[in-house]
């Protein structure tokens, strides 16, 4: 099995961390491919941001859509998949969309932790867009200038959504902090999900079982 795994930003050391974290969970047998979009930004900090990251990504998938049997998303706003869902009957997994839904299976309530403050919006916009509002408790910004280094950062946040919102699952809001879920769940004793990971596993599963992206109402043809 061959998944192509698109980072929608143009930041390579952000690719090589994805591409680190999707090795680690795949299946023996599965092989991954992992790439930056051309064009695009170094980061995804607003609307615009995902805009721009939309030329390189179909240019991606008209390139290597026939090549693969699935397509992960590494961005946990999953920027364009409606898009690359379009474009190909083959499965196209999100990495934000497959973190809530596993933590919807490990507990009633998830919280999102998020890079920072500017995303808390977008994400609680994704979050209802995905119909998931009834069963996310918060979404958190890690605190920039807070003390110690990134996961002394996630786990502050962490805490306050185990401890004042109610979370009993938390999601990390940015493939830039793969790598963080058994730190962040150790220290804050629930669930924490790393939706790299997730999404690796999601799309295997699908590509296994013949799923295929239905071309009937959302993701048609032209009529």
């Amino acid at each position: 099995m061959k998944i192509l795994i698109i980072n929608p930003n143009s930041n390579d050391e952000f690719t090589s961390l994805i591409r680190e974290c999707a090795q680690s969970v795949a299946s023996p047998g599965t092989e991954l491919t992992c790439v930056s979009t051309p064009g695009a930004p170094l980061l995804i900090d607003n609307h615009i941001d995902e805009i721009a990251c939309g030329p390189g990504m179909i240019q991606i998938m008209k390139e290597n859509g026939d090549a693969f049997d699935a397509f992960i998303v590494a961005c946990t706003c999953d920027v364009n998949i409606d898009i690359l869902r379009e474009m190909t009957e083959k499965p196209v997994v999100g990495i934000g969309e497959s973190s809530m839904m596993a933590a919807m299976m490990l507990g009633g309530k998830f919280s999102v932790i998020q890079m920072g403050p500017r995303g808390v919006s977008m994400k609680e916009r994704f979050v209802r867009k995905l119909g998931f509002e009834s069963r996310c408790a918060s979404v958190r910004s890690i605190d920039p200038d807070g003390p110690g280094d990134m996961s002394d950062k996630v786990i502050a946040a962490a805490r306050k959504a185990v401890e004042e919102d109610g979370a009993e699952v938390l999601t990390l809001g940015c493939a830039g902090l793969a790598g963080l879920d058994r730190k962040t769940s150790g220290a804050v004793g629930v669930p924490v999900i790393d939706g790299v990971l997730y999404g690796v596993r999601f799309a295997e599963a699908l590509a296994a079982c013949g799923g295929k992206t239905s071309k009937k109402g959302l993701y048609g043809p032209d009529v």
